[in-house]
């Protein structure tokens, strides 16, 4: 009843509709403005309605690591005219698998984020698009590897 009810939800709120050209992809680059990375790239396919599928790659400092990862994704706000020229907003909670590879050693784990997308759209399928996440990587319960990253790419 409650799987029904969120679903039932998330169609009136009107996530990704018919009328307005749904999103493709995107794809992100970060440098800098990460915890703890200092440089990352991302990329996110959008092909099916509410699910964002994503994978990237990090740099730490003396390390490295990449992730896969699936969820569900909102639209929250969309703010395109007519021309579909304007500026949308998308929550999404996405969870999956990341490996990191540290000077001396290697770990895998879950990893979670959560995520809220900005986009401005110039075109039907063209976009400049903002991503500030947030979550981490749990290696062996209690040990938590977070994570914050500020994003910046393009979305079609």
């Amino acid at each position: 009843m409650t799987i029904a009810g969120l679903f039932l939800c998330l169609l009136v709120t009107g996530a990704d509709l018919p009328s307005k050209p749904r999103l493709i992809g995107s794809v992100r680059v970060s440098t800098f403005t990460g915890l703890p990375d200092v440089l990352g790239v991302s990329g996110t396919l959008h092909l099916i309605p509410w699910v964002d599928l994503e994978g990237g790659a990090s740099a730490f400092v003396f390390s490295q690591g990449w992730y896969v990862r699936g969820g569900p994704r909102w639209l929250f706000e969309d703010w395109r005219d007519e021309a579909n020229h304007g500026a949308t907003l998308r929550l999404s909670a996405l969870f999956g698998f990341k490996s990191v590879a540290l000077k001396d050693s290697q770990f895998q784990g879950f990893h979670f984020v959560g995520a809220v997308e900005l986009t401005h759209w110039f075109a039907n399928h063209a976009g400049l698009t903002f991503q500030l996440s947030g979550g981490g990587t749990v290696r062996t319960w209690p040990i938590f590897f977070p994570e914050l990253r500020l994003a910046w790419g393009l979305a079609f």
